[in-house]
């Protein structure tokens, strides 16, 4: 048999849909032949319909499970301090004030979807993240329908396996919204692919953006793919892409506030940009959605190269499903445009939805043309997924020690202040002056004593103390009272304000960096 270019395809669709069917023991999940070894023949029994669905199940159960142990023993780190504390306002026109402020850039459904976790459970470390763990769960079990219905149920769960090594997983476990973004993300999808241009599916659609956008303001670049599409096809008012506008439209509007704030304190240089865009991070952001496999494919690519098979093989086109999914890769670029006028920020996890077109994509691309290869898929779908479950053990194994991208390990900076706070006190440090607002946050939140906790900053305001009793304190403070200041970590800015005050520190511990004030 010759092989088949895609396009060339599309003029004999039952043709291929036949053969695809025929040479794929899972898409039927025939009986044992006798041209099936007992492996082939037992891995296609345990994925007929009823078994596939339970190891999905198992599978996000998994992620589920362990993500929900993870949250319960991790501690906080800054981001999420500003989730719990907004979450527990005394009610919801102080909280809605504290967003309108601009003290944290999330919509408010998310904040509330959080307040109403954090009350059912009893304001423990858990339930401000439970949202996060259940949207993990339910993203991976989209995800794997998605791909199931558009390949197989092989395939189905090596795009589960595939998004266990991406880094969608680690905000499983973390109270901010990027967990709920993917999850969206995948709702929009699926309503995309597998359901008419209809009223009610249009609806549908357009709620998920609504929804997506109250979670995230970056989810309404998710609308690109699918307004690419629409064009492609020259259906300029495609009824899903007018729903989702009107979504957008609908959640801006009750947002406004919260985002003039934002604008005008951006602006105003009151909250400062750490990842400005940039092309290097362009370039470099595709490879941070997944972290943990490069090595992996590289070795799957030389297998495939030593032990493959050399037959040619009939090729199906390219679904519409598929085709959409790639189009995903164009958001990181929207975002940059976006970053460079308006936000001046840049970070992968704005950009949840990309992983999800990446992982549908590329696993119907390797279903097309290697779904006749049932061993290796099998082998992939192993290999991915004991690379996720084994960085999940991993972070299991270390859950004290999580790192935090631009902080470092968060949990062990606080515990190491938290330490030295009995020894400063003997020493007659009654204030603690801290100018990174990240140990400042997580010692003053776990601290029996927040009292002795100021933050000094020049550049960075936590737009908290309005809301919080937190101290801020300055130079002219310590300089009333220096034999009772401790000063830990202090930043360029601190040390020169200090010295120019004449000034003198010492250096009495390190791990933090604590200088007493002469």
């Amino acid at each position: 048999m010759k092989h088949v270019e895609i396009g060339s395809l599309q003029h004999a669709p039952g043709i291929i849909e036949k053969r695809a069917v025929a040479s794929h023991p899972l898409m039927t999940s025939p009986p044992a032949q006798s041209g099936q070894s007992k492996w082939e023949a037992l891995t296609a029994e345990l994925l007929r319909p009823q078994w596939y669905w339970t190891l999905a199940l198992l599978l996000a159960g998994f992620y589920v499970a362990t993500s929900l142990y993870i949250s319960s023993r991790r501690l906080f780190w800054a981001d999420e301090i500003y989730t719990v504390l907004l979450s527990r306002q005394p009610d919801l026109r102080t909280l809605w004030n504290a967003l309108a402020d601009g003290v944290d850039q999330v919509p408010v459904l998310y904040v509330l979807l959080a307040r109403i976790f954090d009350q059912l459970f009893n304001h423990s470390a858990l339930g401000v993240r439970v949202p996060s763990v259940l949207a993990l769960g339910i993203g991976l079990l989209v995800t794997f329908d998605i791909v199931r219905r558009l390949t197989d149920a092989l395939g189905g769960l090596i795009a589960m396996a595939f998004l266990s090594t991406s880094f969608v997983v680690y905000y499983g476990y973390e109270a901010r919204p990027y967990a709920l973004f993917y999850m969206l993300a995948a709702f929009s999808l699926w309503i995309w692919i597998f359901t008419p241009d209809n009223v009610k599916s249009a609806a549908a659609f357009g709620v998920v953006f609504f929804a997506g956008e109250m979670m995230h303001y970056y989810f309404l670049l998710g609308l690109l793919p699918y307004a690419i599409m629409a064009l492609a096809q020259r259906r300029i008012f495609h009824p899903k892409v007018v729903a989702a506008t009107a979504g957008l439209i609908a959640a801006l509007g009750v947002l406004y506030p919260q985002i003039a704030s934002s604008r005008a304190k951006v602006r105003g240089g009151v909250i400062y940009s750490w990842t400005p865009p940039s092309i290097a991070k362009l370039e470099d952001v595709y490879l941070e959605f997944f972290p943990h496999i490069v090595l992996v494919l590289v070795i799957l690519a030389a297998v495939w190269a030593c032990f493959g098979s050399a037959r040619e093989r009939l090729v199906p086109a390219m679904t519409a499903g598929e085709r959409v999914s790639w189009l995903f890769v164009t958001i990181p670029f929207a975002a940059y445009v976006l970053g460079r006028l308006v936000t001046n920020f840049f970070y992968h996890r704005y950009m949840m939805g990309v992983v999800l077109g990446i992982v549908v994509a590329v696993t119907c691309l390797y279903w097309r043309y290697f779904r006749q290869s049932f061993s290796f898929s099998l082998t992939i779908f192993i290999l991915l997924g004991a690379m996720g479950a084994a960085h999940q053990f991993k972070t299991l194994r270390n859950i004290g020690h999580i790192y935090v991208a631009a902080v470092g390990d968060s949990q062990q900076n606080t515990r190491d202040m938290l330490a030295l706070e009995d020894t400063l006190q003997l020493e007659g440090k009654r204030h603690f002056a801290l100018s990174s607002h990240q140990l400042f946050l997580t010692s003053w939140f776990y601290t029996k004593d927040r009292e002795r906790y100021e933050f000094i900053s020049s550049e960075v305001s936590l737009h908290l103390d309005k809301y919080e009793r937190m101290k801020l304190g300055s130079i002219a403070g310590i300089a009333a009272n220096p034999a009772e200041f401790a000063v830990i970590n202090p930043d360029k800015d601190l040390l020169d304000g200090l010295r120019r005050a004449g000034l003198h520190l010492k250096k009495r511990h390190s791990e933090p960096d604590v200088f007493y004030v002469e």
